[in-house]
């Protein structure tokens, strides 16, 4: 692939320039190419290695993830170009003008000019990530292979649509008590490092003597009072260097993952939501006709939670050695007795896909279900939590105040 920087006049009369990345060594190849809308070249001019390198590190830096939902839509129309009878070059410039994407079209211009230089669509597609993720690369290269691109592509789009849909569950079961906890958390802070330091300055100049309470809160709010920097700067770097070694440490990502499953409400989310892209992606693979081992080997390497994907390893090891699906998967004790189950007589009747399918739906039942009950399951428990912490507060700040009042009182 090569840049050339080229000025046209069109087939309407226009004047058009800009930059083209073609399939071609040769000048000529890449002016007959420019040429075939019926348009006549003024000037082309292959662009040298600077040039070139420059033009790719801007594209690259205006590169961005293609969204679940655009992707979805993207494949879905051209699935249904395809079925129509349009080629699939023109499914392609046609659907490269519906996202409203510049950046997306010129990688799919790019995409068809390899293809009409006489690349596979599947091999022209693996460069651009952004917009064609790996399970949509797989179910491609099947679709070139069977001559069922158009089915292929509607399976990847309804494909999409249910993983981010998964996604979209996840994180709102995830957003609501991190969002309360972040507001408890900044109430707090701001109640003992504004409010009660003014109150307990007030009962010092008054000399009076303070209760083991308020002593505390004291305490607690010059603690933060003289430290609040230094603790949000080490709170920074420890979730910086979390970041950094779970990115690069596999022992710790493992460790991690392993202990995120088992936490009672975080775990139960994780685990309700990896079962079902597990679960949908398998049975999507088993219906497009990859075999067995295969799947699953695309399986574990689609997969981002550590646990979770190295039980796959074991489970495909254990495929290899001859033994069947559900007892691989009961060797992976990190699976539900339930998902078993289904997957044994899937395998028993023949009717695997399905048994994956129906697995995939239910918890994804299971997930909204969990969503929709959430905020009933938290709200309890932290209105507790912060009338406790806030009656703390308060009490401590209030008993001087009554203390005083008495002992005016009693004069």
């Amino acid at each position: 692939m090569h840049y050339y920087k080229y000025k046209l006049i069109t087939a309407s009369g226009d004047v058009q320039t800009g930059k083209s990345k073609l399939p071609y060594n040769d000048l000529m190849s890449a002016v007959y190419h420019l040429e075939r809308d019926g348009g006549t070249a003024l000037h082309v001019k292959k662009l040298g290695f600077l040039s070139s390198l420059a033009t790719k590190c801007q594209r690259l830096r205006l590169q961005k993830r293609l969204s679940k939902a655009h992707q979805s839509e993207l494949l879905s129309n051209i699935a249904l170009m395809l079925r129509s009878g349009i080629t699939l070059t023109a499914a392609l410039e046609e659907a490269a003008g519906s996202l409203g994407r510049s950046d997306v079209a010129d990688d799919l211009s790019t995409i068809i000019s390899s293809i009409q230089g006489g690349s596979a669509f599947s091999e022209a597609a693996k460069k651009y990530p952004h917009i064609f993720p790996k399970p949509v690369l797989h179910l491609i290269r099947i679709g070139e292979e069977t001559g069922r691109l158009d089915a292929m592509l509607k399976n990847a789009a309804d494909h999409l649509k249910k993983v981010q849909t998964i996604i979209n569950n996840t994180k709102q079961a995830l957003i609501y008590p991190s969002l309360v906890l972040t507001v408890m958390t900044a109430g707090f802070i701001f109640w003992v490092y504004y409010v009660a330091p003014k109150i307990l300055s007030l009962f010092e100049e008054m000399n009076i003597t303070l209760p083991a309470l308020t002593v505390v809160v004291m305490k607690v709010s010059y603690f933060f009072q003289d430290y609040l920097l230094y603790i949000l700067a080490g709170l920074g770097l420890l979730i910086f260097t979390f970041y950094v070694l779970y990115r690069w440490h596999p022992r710790l990502r493992k460790a991690f993952d392993t202990l995120l499953l088992k936490l009672p409400l975080a775990g139960t989310i994780a685990s309700a939501s990896i079962l079902a892209f597990i679960t949908e992606y398998f049975s999507l693979l088993l219906n497009a006709g990859v075999d067995l081992l295969h799947s699953m080997t695309i399986l574990k390497n689609s997969m981002r939670n550590a646990a979770f994907k190295e039980k796959l390893g074991e489970i495909t090891e254990n495929l290899v050695r001859g033994d069947g699906i559900a007892e691989s998967f009961r060797g992976g004790d990190i699976f539900p007795t339930y998902v078993i189950r289904m997957i044994n007589v899937g395998e028993m009747s023949g009717t695997l896909s399905e048994q994956l399918n129906h697995i995939a739906e239910e918890y994804r039942n299971r997930l909204s279900n969990l969503v929709a009950a959430l905020g009933k399951m938290i709200e309890p428990v932290i209105l507790v939590t912060a009338g406790i912490l806030f009656a703390i507060i308060i009490m401590g700040l209030l008993l001087p105040v009554y203390d005083l009042a008495s002992q005016v009182s009693g004069y």
